[in-house]
């Protein structure tokens, strides 16, 4: 493989990667106690499914071309609108004398993960359907994802200590318009 080659699967895993790192940088807005090791499950969760969703649409490749064209960015939208929902929702009964906010949790992580590397998956299935490398990109994507998921949460928690309880809000605000771009590209 050329080094041409390689420099734009970096280019195409960190692209991918950049959708964890904005719903990292959202969780940790409201987690002013976000630990180092809560950001190292958001950064592993994240990377391990960047990593494997491209294998999976390059395995598939030959079976369901239509299906990840039309359907793949309305699934990831409808997740993260789900979550984004469920901050907000959360911010307002923390108001309210609830519970603090969303919690790093096995289903909420991986609902989270899953939605943010649908693309991965179209986009192995394309790299292998082309001739390219689902396994070279895989690898990078889950290397950048990883590193920029933790780095993301850490940020987002020192902002969020500087925002306070707003940070709830504004982070389940900046899901929706990450949801909303993925609807809107895929019109």
């Amino acid at each position: 493989m050329m080094f041409g080659e390689y420099l734009t699967l970096g280019a195409t895993a960190a692209s991918l990667a950049m959708d964890a790192f904005s719903v990292s940088i959202c969780i940790g807005l409201c987690h002013e106690r976000l630990r180092l090791r809560e950001a190292l499950i958001l950064g592993a969760a994240f990377g391990f499914f960047q990593f494997f969703m491209p294998l999976l649409g390059g395995e598939i490749a030959e079976h369901l071309s239509g299906f990840f064209d039309i359907w793949t960015p309305w699934i990831a939208a409808a997740l993260i609108i789900w979550v984004a929902v469920n901050m907000i929702k959360e911010a307002r009964d923390c108001e309210n004398g609830g519970k603090s906010c969303m919690s790093v949790t096995f289903k909420s992580v991986a609902v989270l993960a899953l939605a943010t590397s649908l693309d991965a998956l179209a986009v192995g299935f394309s790299i292998e359907s082309t001739g390219g490398s689902a396994l070279t990109l895989a690898v990078l994507a889950g290397i950048i994802t990883l590193s920029l998921s933790i780095f993301g949460a850490l940020v987002g928690k020192r902002l969020g200590s500087t925002f306070g309880k707003k940070a709830e809000y504004l982070g389940g605000g900046v899901l929706l318009a990450i949801a909303a771009k993925i609807i809107f590209d895929a019109l």
